[in-house]
């Protein structure tokens, strides 16, 4: 069985004599396109044709020649320089946000309010960017961004472990949902007496029992809790429909407000908490970054436009 031959140690610099050799049939001027002496490209070119085992040139009437081989080896360089600039291209894409992926997850709350107006103006500034945003309990995304297959997780932080990373956290104030026309949509804020009389939507015991405050409302309307959900967003739909009130987050109340209900402030002070997270395996990328910014920005706006998105201190 025939051995095959020992590849031949070939350097970047005697590639680009050569190259420019062939594309100016001259050693003289391909050393001016190298901005080098014509005996170093001499010495490049003999170096390389005693590497690779075989003449490259003829002199013909005082030019050089390529031989067939050399033009099978010019057009495999050729390749390698047109792939190094696709290389360059995409890496001047990648630094200009014109090239690659954002994969985010998102709890329900922030996928129906905030995180579209995030992401609308992120695909406006970087259309190129494919994004993908999973909607998922926040356990959920919280497995997600630790196994890498998503970039960003926006989730409550009681689901947080040390798999991630925080990257942004939040708390605001819970606020009650009113039906459009309802007596309580003339009060500035809602007390804990005014909900006594109410057929109130209760939300999971969990969501509002973290805190003392919400512990305290919980056992106070206990009584009261006829219809229970799991979400702010199937509360707000039926206090549109006229069902009861109902205490959720200040923005799935933000995304319902237009479609039948009024939305006041509480007067005790039940938080609603926040975090985006990522991978502490890996730096954020510049579209993670690029992504958090616009973040920052959509929640200042919402805080400006509804004046019961109130934040609260953290604890």
């Amino acid at each position: 069985m025939p051995r095959t031959p020992k590849p031949a140690t070939i350097s970047l610099r005697q590639i680009e004599a050569f190259k420019a050799i062939v594309e100016t049939a001259s050693v003289t001027a391909a050393a001016s396109s190298m901005h080098v002496s014509q005996p170093s490209v001499s010495r490049l070119l003999r170096s390389l044709e005693e590497s690779i085992g075989f003449a490259l040139f003829e002199r013909r009437k005082g030019r050089l020649v390529a031989t067939p081989e050399a033009m099978l080896l010019y057009d495999e360089i050729q390749k390698y320089f047109r792939n190094l600039q696709k290389l360059a291209h995409t890496a001047a894409d990648i630094r200009a946000l014109a090239h690659g992926q954002l994969r985010l997850g998102s709890f329900i709350a922030l996928s129906i309010a905030i995180t579209p107006a995030v992401i609308k103006e992120f695909n406006r500034a970087h259309p190129q960017i494919h994004i993908s945003c999973t909607t998922a309990q926040s356990r959920q995304i919280v497995d997600l961004i630790a196994s890498r297959f998503a970039d960003l997780g926006i989730v409550d932080p009681i689901a947080v472990t040390d798999a991630v990373r925080i990257e942004r956290r939040w708390q605001f104030r819970c606020v009650c949902a009113i039906p459009t026309g309802h007596a309580l949509a003339e009060s500035d804020d809602i007390s804990v007496s005014q909900l006594a009389g109410e057929n109130v939507i209760g939300l999971e015991r969990e969501f509002l029992s973290r805190y003392v405050p919400g512990a305290r409302l919980y056992e106070a309307l206990a009584s009261q809790l006829r219809i229970q959900v799991h979400q702010s967003i199937a509360a707000c739909a039926l206090v549109a429909e006229g069902v009861g009130v109902a205490i959720v987050d200040p923005f799935t109340a933000m995304h319902c407000a237009p479609r039948g209900i009024a939305v006041r402030p509480l007067d005790v002070t039940i938080p609603f908490e926040m975090c985006i997270v990522s991978s502490p395996e890996a730096p954020l990328s510049t579209a993670a970054r690029a992504f958090l910014n616009l973040f920052d920005e959509q929640m200042e706006k919402a805080c400006r436009a509804a004046d019961y998105i109130v934040p609260c201190p953290q604890r």
